[in-house]
């Protein structure tokens, strides 16, 4: 691509094409985004100041600023977690799964109680095809044993062990996508036996709303109409497309990953995941 191109491209906002020909838009730059950028500026080799833009840039969806950032910051610091485990979930949402399996991997050594390093290390285990070690990745955090080392992380991370609500269902709702994709039925019913109507979620409910659903306890109203939209399409479609491939019911899981991936959600992990799917061939062309 030429440099006018790339140009061209920054003008109209144009970060990424998904591996489907979609072209993915970056967001407008915010307050936050141009005062960590002039800081910066100011202090160029600061490594707080490279994680402070890095992390704007990410919130605006623009990770080709973001990611060499982070690369400057491990390679000054090669033993701090934080740029490892942040450069691993932006490839992911570059679609550079197994390089984002190595960072997070690095991650895991540093941080290894981290909830999430570990929670995206899965992910992107399970973007790649790895379900048996997704299964085991989210596992390995799911059943954090009290008292063991949590390694060397930033005091205001998620820890493993103690998992509130929220963290938890999140979790659960990969691992039982995980299991079912590793071909371990049984081993997934299992995993719903704790999930439960009072389980206090308050952000991700729709993941609670998805484990509710693959225990029969929630129909077709999660995902029909209205509710198939923005967010709540990325983080329950995915789950109900992907609950009826697994059931045999192809024809419904195809529809649903093809109108996920019709919307401009690109960097979500629903919309990842779905375009996954397409990729391989999962659905006919």
């Amino acid at each position: 691509m030429s440099m006018t191109t790339l140009v061209v491209w920054a003008l109209l906002g144009q970060e990424f094409v998904t591996p489907l020909g979609k072209v993915g838009n970056a967001t407008a730059d915010t307050p936050e985004l141009k005062a960590a950028v002039a800081a910066l500026a100011e202090k160029p080799n600061d490594t707080e100041r490279m994680l402070a833009a890095a992390r704007a840039y990410d919130r605006v969806l623009k990770f080709s600023e973001s990611i060499p950032l982070y690369t400057q910051v491990i390679a000054a610091l090669p033993g701090d977690v934080r740029a490892y485990r942040y450069r691993g979930h932006r490839l992911i949402s570059t679609r550079k799964f197994r390089e984002a399996i190595r960072d997070l991997k690095r991650a895991e050594q540093i941080a290894p109680g981290s909830f999430d390093v570990l929670y995206h290390l899965a992910l992107a285990e399970y973007l790649n095809g790895e379900y048996k070690s997704a299964a085991r990745t989210y596992a390995r955090c799911l059943d954090w044993k009290a008292g063991t080392s949590a390694g060397s992380m930033p005091s205001d991370w998620r820890s493993c062990e103690g998992l509130n609500d929220d963290s938890r269902v999140a979790m659960l709702n990969w691992r039982y996508a995980a299991l079912r994709r590793a071909g371990q039925t049984a081993d997934a019913a299992r995993l719903l036996a704790g999930v439960s109507e009072r389980m206090e979620v308050k952000e991700n409910v729709a993941y609670h709303q998805a484990l509710l659903y693959y225990r029969g306890e929630r129909g077709d109203e999660i995902f029909e109409g209205a509710r198939l939209t923005g967010s709540s399409l990325m983080a329950a479609g995915y789950p109900v497309a992907n609950f009826a491939l697994m059931e045999g019911n192809k024809d419904k899981a195809c529809q649903l990953f093809r109108k996920i991936t019709s919307t401009d959600n690109w960097a979500a992990f629903g919309y990842i995941a779905a375009e996954a799917e397409l990729v391989k061939g999962t659905c006919p062309r």
